[in-house]
């Protein structure tokens, strides 16, 4: 997805080991995500429609068990019961799971998120076979470009015999590539398609005016996943950046290059990208939306990188009237500008041969798709093994025909009275914050009514969209699966460039509904909960209220809060940037934000790395505010008596809850992928987002009768929303 605030729950993209143009709001080069399961009566069906081995994959994901009494919702097998709740919760709650599972080999984590994906992939799995097939609900009206683009997929035999034709074809232009102007062209031919080269174009709505569609220059162009992996020389880093050239030069050996040619050409694309990382700004800084809002327009990027045909570059896009537009870092294109004077245009050639190689990989034959897994998936993730090819085809199908496909998962999966039952339990969080506004304490009067005033404009999304995208415009066969990847990015390109200048379409979403996540959009002022994530263990139908307002209701309260957390919290009602704070309760923010900060600073992830709590700030003010709010909400119900009568059995529901949002995270991580989400995560491992908060919240405490001096009741308290 392309760069925006967007503040999903979680890091997630569908295939880590699959470059993709356009970023998605985890980043490039991230891991699987996570995901939720589908009713009984569409699983089985689905399972019937697969072979024994996609049948074998879920035959491993675990069952709930009920608690004493009537089904709660809870996995009594996944407890360990040596572990005091009150010593490590994360542990008790989840110990028994941790130590009955192994993470498949096809993943580099595995936990509540990934069974629920490995699930929906399975329902999606059967609706392509049956598009693919000729079949399929005659109700969707992109099933035949379904059927022809995961058909051209999963026929390797084709693949095997045209994709060396394709990618010539692709390198060959490169090959012309003489001077900037010819640069330029190549390169608005590049972004259409698979390569993220020299930097992003992208729509945004304006930061000051949130009603205006601009365009977004934005920096790019790295292969690896972060510039502190050029630049940084402790950890792992050097080890990563040897295999990288090493990827480099193999990838460049099976386009043709012979061997000393191409770790030479290896070298030359290290070079050029470290160059281009040292002018990046952090991911830490890219957290305030005033670093990299910058209205500079066509003729102030021209005034900053003039050496760049700026216009010419625009046309051969396709796009010759963009003239608003945001340049996130205008130091970034400086630099770039200050490279093109100072590169030979035979550097360039190989560094745009590299990215036409890095983005088309995961598409051609297997020794290419081999290759790029070894270094993608095994170096960066850990994974052992390349997913099999149907999860790709039907991970690619719904990147590039997501609101298509989307339409039968949904019939399939969730009803109109899912979509009213989550719309209920999202109002009760909100009357939730609305009564934490009211008694919060530090906050002024003034502050407090522009506080009311977005909780009350908050749009919510839940399921999917009223309206479904058309892919009218775009063209895919069985012929060649690798030009249906360039034709499915260049259709998303233009539909995303179209955008600029427009009224704004408040109604489009930013996932496909089958996606196992939710994501609040500053901008916007929306919270949007895909129908994948509304599905067991976040949202049950059978299970106790109070464990769902643990589990989705987290979810939920974790949203609302990002539009107040340290960067939401900028942007008002409206979605324009904007200081509604009092300087005296901004002061008072910082503070509160300080004490998160230093918390999770002192949190391990892999060996010696700690996390970076600026960086995963944000996420851990969501994760603290949203299991407050969801709690409150679910004893205001629970006081009300809307949620019939209490349980009576081992756990009461105000222990069920805590163990309802506990269950929802627990998850083996891969050393390597742990290692990667310090850098690229502004998330913390599941492990701190279960003990981290909850160890902040006296409402645990007091369900799990902790007394001081107990390691889930920290000393410093944390409390801000």
């Amino acid at each position: 997805m392309r760069r925006s605030l967007l503040v999903p729950l979680f890091l997630v993209a569908a295939c880590p080991y699959a470059p993709q143009k356009m970023e998605t709001v985890s980043g490039a080069g991230s891991p699987p995500g996570e995901s939720a399961d589908a009713p009984q009566s569409t699983r089985s069906p689905a399972a019937r429609d697969t072979p024994a081995s996609a049948q074998a994959t879920a035959a491993t994901l675990p069952a709930v068990t009920p608690a004493t009494g009537p089904a709660t919702g809870i996995d009594l097998q996944s407890l360990d019961r040596t572990v005091k709740p009150c010593h490590d919760f994360y542990r008790f709650a989840c110990g028994g799971w941790l130590r009955r599972t192994e993470i498949p080999a096809d993943r580099a984590r595995w936990g509540s998120f990934s069974q629920i994906e490995e699930r929906n992939l399975l329902v999606l799995r059967a609706i392509l076979e049956l598009d693919a097939a000729g079949g399929g609900d005659p109700q969707d009206p992109g099933k035949e470009k379904l059927g022809d683009l995961y058909g051209a997929c999963m026929d390797e035999r084709r693949i095997e015999s045209a994709a060396a034709a394709d990618l010539a074809a692709e390198l060959r232009r490169v090959d012309g590539v003489r001077s900037i102007a010819a640069l330029a062209e190549e390169l608005a031919r590049m972004h259409l398609g698979l390569a993220n080269a020299f930097f992003q174009l992208h729509s945004q709505q304006d930061f000051k005016d949130a009603t205006l569609v601009i365009a977004t220059l934005d920096q790019g162009g790295l292969g690896l996943p972060d510039r502190d992996y050029y630049l940084k020389d402790d950890g792992k880093f050097p080890e990563i950046r040897l295999a990288y050239g090493r990827h480099v030069a193999k990838l460049f050996e099976l386009s043709g290059a012979r061997g000393v040619d191409a770790a030479v050409a290896a070298q030359t694309v290290l070079r050029i990208e470290r160059a281009l990382a040292e002018a990046q700004l952090g991911r830490v800084d890219r957290r305030d939306p005033a670093k990299i809002y910058h209205r500079l327009e066509l003729a102030g990027i021209e005034q900053k990188a003039p050496l760049f045909p700026w216009r010419a570059y625009f046309k051969a896009i396709g796009h010759p009237d963009v003239k608003l537009i945001n340049v996130a870092v205008p130091e970034y294109f400086a630099a770039v500008d200050r490279l093109l004077e100072r590169v030979p245009m035979a550097d360039w050639r190989i560094y745009l041969r590299w990215h036409t190689l890095h983005g088309a990989a995961p598409h051609l034959s297997r020794a290419f798709v081999d290759e790029n897994f070894r270094f993608f998936g095994t170096t960066l993730t850990g994974a052992r093994e390349l997913p099999p090819r149907w999860k790709r085809c039907v991970q690619a199908a719904d990147h590039s025909l997501g609101e298509a496909l989307a339409q039968a998962f949904v019939r399939r999966t969730f009803g109109a009275d899912g979509k009213r039952s989550t719309h209920d339990m999202v109002m009760a969080i909100e009357r939730s914050m609305d009564r934490t506004l009211k008694q919060i304490g530090w906050m002024d009067d003034a502050t407090r009514a522009e506080g009311f005033g977005k909780l009350r404009t908050i749009a919510n999304k839940i399921g999917y969209p009223d309206r479904w995208r058309s892919y009218d415009a775009l063209s895919v066969d069985r012929a060649s699966h690798l030009r249906n990847m360039i034709a499915a990015s260049t259709f998303e390109t233009h539909r995303d460039l179209g955008k600029i200048g427009r009224p704004l379409d408040r109604g489009e979403w930013q996932m496909t509904p089958p996606t196992v996540n939710a994501y609040y959009e500053p901008s916007l002022n929306e919270m949007v909960f895909p129908a994948g994530i509304l599905q067991p263990p976040f949202w049950n139908r059978a299970a106790r209220q109070a464990v769902n307002y643990g589990a989705i209701g987290m979810v939920m309260g974790h949203e609302l809060t990002h539009g107040f957390d340290d960067e939401g919290r900028k942007f008002d009602g409206q979605g324009n940037l904007r200081q509604w704070w009092t300087a005296s309760v901004n002061e008072e923010f910082e503070r509160r934000a300080a004490c998160v900060v230093k918390q999770f600073d002192g949190y391990v992830a892999v060996d010696d790395l700690h996390l970076n709590g600026k960086l995963t700030l944000g996420e851990n003010i969501a994760d603290l505010g949203g299991i407050k709010l969801a709690y409150h909400a679910f004893a205001a119900e629970q006081a009300e008596g809307h949620l019939g009568s209490p349980v009576q059995g081992e756990f009461s529901d105000e222990q069920l809850f805590f163990l309802g949002i506990a269950q929802a995270w627990c998850t083996k991580t891969r050393d390597e992928n742990a290692r990667m989400r310090v850098t690229v995560d502004p998330h913390s491992p599941p492990e701190n987002r279960v003990n981290g908060p909850l160890s902040n919240l006296a409402e645990f405490a007091a369900a799990w009768q902790c007394g001081p001096g107990s390691r889930m009741v920290r000393a410093e308290q944390c409390v801000i929303w």
